[in-house]
């Protein structure tokens, strides 16, 4: 309940100044999954490593396979999907003007490389980003809080480690 002192009552041309509160933010969080000892969802801390919440999660497993981990980071992965969007884009145009030059010319040939572009940016809209970041979390278990191989989190971040393979997949071909 508020007291007569502290329920005032704002007059015209008042001026009120509503601070933000320093360094704020909404609770962050990392995705820890596969081969870790506890995985799942991590808040984290501002300027928060790799490192420190391996340890909160009770590091890698023995069957732990880092050297195949994947580190996803959504600002990269936003970054990327942009950059496939404008080639898409791109690449729809030449295809455009390459189509009327063929077409001006009269080029039958044209019309099967036309096909192969088309196809090609058909491919390019459907891929997805990923926003994988490349780590060395070897390096990263391994090392100490704040190391040079460690690395600043952000939120949204997602570390899987896969299980160590026992066998070797081998492709020959013709």
């Amino acid at each position: 309940m508020l007291t007569p002192e502290v329920d005032l009552l704002l007059q015209p041309f008042d001026f009120l100044n509503v601070k933000e509160v320093p360094e704020w933010s909404e609770q962050e969080q990392i995705a820890l999954s596969g081969e870790v000892r506890f995985p799942g969802v991590y808040p984290i801390q501002r300027g928060e490593t790799l490192r420190s919440v391996l340890d909160r999660a009770g590091g890698l497993t023995a069957l732990a396979f880092p050297r195949g981990s994947v580190f996803t980071r959504v600002e990269l992965k936003e970054r990327e999907q942009m950059q496939i969007d404008r080639l898409a884009e791109r690449l729809q145009s030449d295809l455009a003007a390459a189509a009327l030059q063929a077409a001006s010319a009269n080029q039958g040939e044209a019309g099967q490389a036309l096909q192969v572009g088309q196809s090609l940016l058909n491919q390019l809209k459907a891929t997805k980003a990923v926003g994988r970041l490349v780590i060395n979390v070897d390096a990263v278990a391994s090392g100490k809080v704040g190391s040079p191989s460690d690395v600043v989190l952000r939120d949204g971040d997602l570390l899987i480690v896969p299980k160590q393979k026992q066998e070797v997949t081998v492709t020959v071909t013709p």
